[in-house]
């Protein structure tokens, strides 16, 4: 496990497991003066360090999903042991955070750990905070991106895998839409990032012809 800063104000935590090759589960640490928000918790296994990373640089204050798969979801209820604070998704996944209806790619319904606990993401919520949320689905109905403004980083969770030179889409079995991931993807392009970071990837910088690359490659 590794925490790395990967901008000014952003920190990344690096967890590494094998199903059965060895994939990255990344989850990040936003400083903004002495708080500190966490996007995404991981697996239960890596809470631990998230906290003690967390508490290095200051006091935990809200937890963002990008969505409500278990990848990202699972260690929230040890977050929550320790900390009260609020932990929040996008009003799409909450009937699958809540276990009141499947994916609609999946037949079992999720234990979360957080069911009728994850408040909705709003406007009102990221007022007085350095980052703003953008609603990316096809991963999964409610998938967000998260951008800091200030250091112009864009966390992706599963919109992308990243490589250090190209995207490409996640694991097309554990996604609702594919066209709908890929079109979703144009964000980068409005947003136009120095840094994409993702839940399953290397840190890659933006240039204006991965989005392209990325259609012509893998769009049906």
């Amino acid at each position: 496990m590794n925490v790395i800063q990967i901008s000014e104000h952003v920190f990344k935590c690096e967890f590494e497991i094998a199903v059965p090759v060895k994939i990255l589960v990344n989850t990040w640490l936003i400083k903004d003066q002495d708080d500190v928000y966490i996007i995404d918790t991981g697996l239960e296994k890596s809470v631990n360090f998230q906290i003690n990373a967390a508490k290095d640089i200051g006091t935990p204050k809200a937890i963002f999903l990008t969505h409500g798969h278990s990848d990202h979801i699972q260690g929230a209820t040890k977050w929550l042991e320790r900390f009260n604070i609020p932990i929040y998704a996008h009003r799409y996944e909450l009937i699958y955070i809540n276990g009141d209806a499947p994916y609609p790619n999946k037949e079992t319904l999720e234990d979360t750990g957080v069911a009728n606990i994850v408040q909705p993401l709003t406007e009102q919520t990221f007022a007085t905070l350095p980052i703003q949320y953008y609603l990316t689905p096809g991963h999964s109905p409610g998938h967000v991106v998260y951008h800091h403004e200030i250091d112009n980083l864009l966390i992706s969770g599963d919109l992308f895998i990243t490589s250090k030179e190209d995207l490409h889409p996640p694991v097309r079995k554990f996604s609702v839409d594919m066209n709908e991931n890929i079109d979703s993807g144009v964000i980068i392009d409005e947003i136009k990032p120095k840094l994409i970071t993702s839940s399953h990837g290397q840190d890659l910088l933006y240039n204006v012809e991965l989005y392209k690359k990325y259609v012509l490659r893998y769009r049906d």
